[in-house]
């Protein structure tokens, strides 16, 4: 066999076996003996037989490859959610096509239909929106084709699609009330894009906070970051900053984003919490190492991830999933030094103190 790889027929000549028999034996579908499929897979291993990937799923008529399309993968958040969707299918023999939208309908349409084309067993999406408030294409897109599909992290209003999601408004209600009892009145929020459901939910919870606390709503403390990512943050932490009357705290809504704020904040030569409190979101390896640690929303996202996968998987071994699902996790607040401390507070409920609180 030296100079040719291992064929099917070979391995059945080994074997003694038909080809359908060791197809099957290798394929783990069928029924075959137990001591023929023995026999098959030590005359696989014998041979140093790789099956075709590519000729089995012409076969099956589906890869065994599943496409992930997420807005940002440099933001940590989806850096954790794509490395725990590889390890969740990788356990089940399928490999991961990641696709990156920069936050844009039409790409992430285009990166859709690519996905289609290529035949991909199924599709996790972080369903983005337009500037405009208009609803993923690609979600639809995908749905029609009857490919199986779990959103993760956002989901498409009036489409039954299992949805994994964090709990954005309760996280942003206690991150917001935590603030206010620290004595601040004047906070300002800096979001990706209000248009996002996981952003307008986080907005939803800030001003529902302040409204329990009798503060009055100011929509110029909010603002959408047209650049969702560290030069975002700084402009926008830029602009809140310039005002007459500058807030005196900032929800700050992703780790992309905070870290353009901490420049801002440097620059206009502040100090957190002293002059200004900060809490951000998705807690990230160096928050905890700042000169001043960082106070976090930190939302599950490995099992978030874990979750929505598993679902796929269920899906594709033609288990039954709701399409209906909707599973909502609970965030972490993690209290550091960034966002003072309130006055008399009680401990959160589900906040966890770390090693830089002591």
């Amino acid at each position: 066999m030296q100079g040719a790889a291992a064929t099917l027929d070979d391995v059945a000549r080994r074997a003694g076996t038909s080809v359908a028999t060791a197809g099957r034996a290798l394929g783990g579908y069928g029924k075959v003996a137990a001591a023929t499929r023995e026999r098959v897979l030590k005359a696989a291993r014998q041979l140093h037989y790789r099956p075709n990937a590519l000729a089995r799923s012409m076969k099956q008529r589906s890869s065994l490859t599943i496409g992930v399309i997420v807005g940002n993968v440099c933001n940590p958040f989806f850096s954790v959610v794509l490395r725990a969707i590889e390890d969740t299918v990788g356990a089940h023999g399928y490999q991961v096509i990641m696709c990156n939208t920069d936050e844009s309908i039409e790409k992430e349409l285009a990166h859709a239909r690519a996905l289609l084309e290529h035949r991909v067993a199924g599709i996790i999406l972080s369903p983005t929106a337009g500037e405009n408030g208009e609803a993923s294409r690609a979600a639809k897109e995908i749905h029609t084709s009857r490919i199986p599909l779990v959103f993760i992290d956002r989901a498409v209003k009036g489409m039954k699609v299992p949805t994994v999601v964090s709990d954005n408004q309760s996280a942003a209600h206690e991150a917001t009330a935590h603030l206010v009892e620290a004595g601040h009145r004047r906070i300002g929020i800096i979001v990706g894009r209000r248009t996002l459901d996981t952003m307008s939910e986080r907005i939803e919870g800030y001003r529902r906070a302040l409204a329990q606390h009798r503060i009055e709503f100011d929509d110029s403390l909010v603002v959408d970051a047209v650049h969702v990512g560290v030069e975002g943050g700084y402009r926008a932490t830029k602009q809140l900053l310039d005002f007459h009357r500058p807030p005196t705290a900032l929800l700050v809504a992703n780790s992309l984003l905070i870290l353009g704020a901490l420049s801002a904040i440097a620059e206009k030569g502040l100090a957190i919490p002293d002059n200004v409190a900060v809490i951000g979101w998705d807690d990230f390896y160096a928050a905890p190492h700042l000169k001043t640690p960082l106070t976090m929303v930190d939302q599950p996202a490995h099992a978030m991830a874990s979750i929505a996968a598993e679902q796929l998987m269920k899906m594709l071994a033609d288990k039954p999933v709701d399409p209906s699902l909707y599973v909502i996790l609970k965030s972490n607040f993690i209290v550091r030094d960034s966002a003072g401390t309130p006055s008399n507070r009680r401990p959160l409920v589900g906040c966890r103190k770390t090693s830089s609180d002591a």
